[in-house]
């Protein structure tokens, strides 16, 4: 095969260069590349080339600029003639009308042998405004996972309003086309050089749907790139955000996102997908690096047969290097002809024994070799590897290369500080969570101390009422005057003595199981039980509870759960009475069921709660206890436990020197 190339300036001259290339049309591909974005020179020229070539098969893009023999080109027309001795060529465009993913499938689904082994190569250009070039690809993918694709996204010289593929009879403004090269002996190999450095710290992706990206680090995305690059970016994106892309690893491979879209709600569409929980830093190129890292590129090049070189590369990387460009292009201009194009995103294909992955790269330039020919290039002059401005005497390549050594060196260490910091903040998390672990633990022996004391005092009158009658019985056997009538008197009062003793015994292992399970109870009952676990400090301190039941509706509640909040809520009233000694303590509980809800409400006239803690009074270990009496825990676990656990809502109010806590619970319908 052989490539030439020609700077389009009309019909005459396209016609001149034919007739003096000899240029027939068998088996002839060209590829064009115009910074010309009207549809009428892009018709006009498909006319002036099949008047000329009939048979030719063609690909053309609208660019960022252009890439010749001759090196960059700006503002013009570059057509690629390549003749192929043996391989079978094949073009095809598919209208982009439902998803990236699908245009992808079609495209490859549009060649006539899409499985064959002969099927080496698939170069493809898409619009660069409205296919997601990620999803596409992946779409071609689909269908064939062994094939190599290589192309890109058109261009129209950052403007951002209108790009156009096409082939040798059709144009596009939404869609792609694509070229299938089969050949089992096409020597085909990709290649990729990035060498853009990431600059600053790590970022979170908090919100994105695909290539649409909301929300970084807690910011729009166009807030998150004014923050960091200055107030005026915002008038310059997007055309500013491909300079400055994100970067973000998949795999073994810097991917870089370019932004192409910028919208009314803050969010930014780029070239690819950016997953939502991605983390992502600035890239930021420089110039010196990028070329004297693409050398390497170039040495890995020379290692496979090539006749024809064809590059796909970033607008972004050219708008950087500016006439730099050409020295990046040099070395491959002396190994084979080259022509391509300045791109809105690069497809290169990773590759392994097995399958190839197609990805979407921006900020890179990715070059495909291809060759009908086995032989290696030989005599290769070593000059090619030279990078002029890395000499002793350009004080300028040093100076860059100093600054960029200094920018990733300083970068790296405020990653491994950053690093540091992290740790140490989860050790002290740790730290605190095993002292939140303990104060718990101190608060539920505490707790666990309170309950026992208040068993005793439920079981101290029963019990003593059951010894009576034992006692009573046994009195009246010795004086021998038993009767059956004081059997029966006495058993009976036993038996109801040791009820009551079970039902403690069952309102504490309801208070204490706290499980999940649903279980039906009425309003009524479930206040009773959780009042009879304080009944003995109640009654010890003659403080006087009234319950008013509005509806006392059969519910379906996590019974343990609720009682615990009952049970904490009634005795902080009741050390608030103790404490305040007030005349007529008084604790009053209201029901009633509204809006689906239940609500309970619980009074205490201990005075309200005094406005200076009134905020803080849910906190996690806020009190006013002292160290000795309380941890603070109980409310903020209270409201844990109804807002989080049951969705429901706690509040306090105060209303006419009365404290009060509201609890409103979602009713579950109860099945039949």
């Amino acid at each position: 095969m052989n490539t030439k190339t020609l700077e389009y300036s009309s019909k005459k001259s396209l016609d001149k260069f034919i007739d003096d290339n000899n240029i027939i049309d068998n088996k002839l591909l060209l590829q064009i590349f115009t910074a010309n974005n009207s549809k009428e020179f892009i018709l006009e020229l498909q006319q002036n080339i099949s008047s000329k070539l009939p048979n030719a098969k063609i690909i053309g893009s609208t660019t960022c600029g252009e890439i010749s023999s001759d090196g960059l080109k700006t503002n013009s027309t570059i057509i690629s003639f390549s003749s192929f001795d043996s391989t079978t060529i094949e073009t095809n465009l598919i209208e982009h009308t439902q998803s990236s993913f699908t245009t992808g499938q079609h495209i490859a689904e549009s060649f006539s042998d899409i499985h064959s082994d002969t099927l080496k190569l698939i170069i493809t250009f898409t619009d660069g405004l409205n296919m997601n070039g990620e999803e596409y690809l992946n779409g071609v993918s689909s269908i064939n996972n062994k094939i190599i694709i290589a192309g890109g996204m058109a261009g129209d010289n950052a403007k951002f309003e209108e790009t156009f593929v096409f082939t040798e009879n059709r144009i596009t403004t939404n869609g792609a086309v694509a070229v299938a090269l089969y050949n089992k002996n096409l020597e085909v190999n990709t290649n990729y050089s990035f060498n853009w450095e990431t600059i600053g710290k790590e970022h979170i992706v908090e919100k994105s749907d695909k290539n649409r990206v909301y929300q970084i680090d807690g910011m729009t995305t166009v807030d998150f790139y004014k923050y960091y690059l200055g107030d005026d970016m915002e008038d310059l994106l997007p055309a500013i955000g491909i300079e400055f892309p994100l970067v973000m690893k998949q795999n073994h491979i810097n991917i870089a996102r370019a932004v192409l879209t910028k919208h009314n709600d803050g969010s930014l569409s780029f070239a690819g997908n950016i997953p939502e929980g991605s983390t992502v830093r600035f890239g930021h190129g420089d110039v010196q690096m990028i070329i004297d890292k693409g050398i390497d590129c170039v040495k890995k090049i020379i290692k496979k047969p090539i006749e024809s070189i064809f590059i796909y590369s970033c607008m972004a990387r050219k708008a950087l290097l500016l006439d730099d460009i050409n020295i990046e292009l040099a070395p491959l201009k002396e190994l084979a002809p080259i022509s391509g194009f300045f791109t809105y995103g690069e497809f290169y294909s990773d590759c392994d024994q097995n399958n190839c992955t197609p990805k979407l790269l921006n900020q890179t330039m990715t070059s495909i070799t291809l060759s009908e020919k086995k032989e290696l290039i030989k005599n290769i002059s070593h000059k090619i590897f030279n990078n002029p401005h890395k000499s002793k005497e350009n004080s300028e390549f040093h100076r860059t290369q100093a600054l960029s050594i200094l920018i990733e060196r300083t970068t790296k260490e405020l990653e491994d500080l950053n690093n540091q910091l992290e740790n140490r903040v989860k050790k002290e998390v740790n730290d605190n969570l095993e002292k939140d672990s303990m104060i718990q633990v101190m608060q539920t022996q505490s707790e666990l101390g309170e309950m026992i004391e208040m068993i005793i005092h439920q079981w101290r009158q029963p019990l003593s009422a059951i010894t009576t009658s034992a006692s009573a019985i046994q009195v009246y056997n010795d004086l021998d005057t038993l009767t059956t009538e004081t059997i029966n008197k006495s058993m009976s009062d036993i038996l109801s003595y040791a009820e009551h003793l079970n039902s403690t015994i069952e309102d504490f292992r309801d208070l204490f199981k706290a499980n999940n399970k649903l279980q039906v109870i009425s309003l009524s009952k479930l206040i009773n039980k959780s009042l009879s676990i304080v009944s003995p400090i109640v009654k010890k301190n003659n403080i006087k509870v009234i319950t008013e039941f509005n509806n006392d509706t059969k519910i379906l509640i996590q019974i343990g759960l609720v009682m615990q909040v009952l049970v904490n809520i009634c005795k902080n009233a009741v050390d608030i009475l103790i404490e305040n000694n007030v005349e007529n303590p008084t604790i009053k509980i209201i029901t009633k069921i509204e809006k689906e809800m239940c609500i309970i409400r619980i009074f205490d006239n201990g005075g309200g709660i005094p406005n200076d803690i009134f905020p803080f009074i849910f906190d996690k270990k806020f009190t006013t206890k002292g160290e000795t009496h309380g941890t603070g825990i109980g409310l903020h676990m209270s409201k844990t436990i109804i807002e989080n656990k049951m969705g429901g809502k706690l509040t306090a109010s105060n209303e006419n020197g009365w404290a009060v806590f509201n609890l409103e619970i979602p009713i579950i319908e109860i099945e039949d």
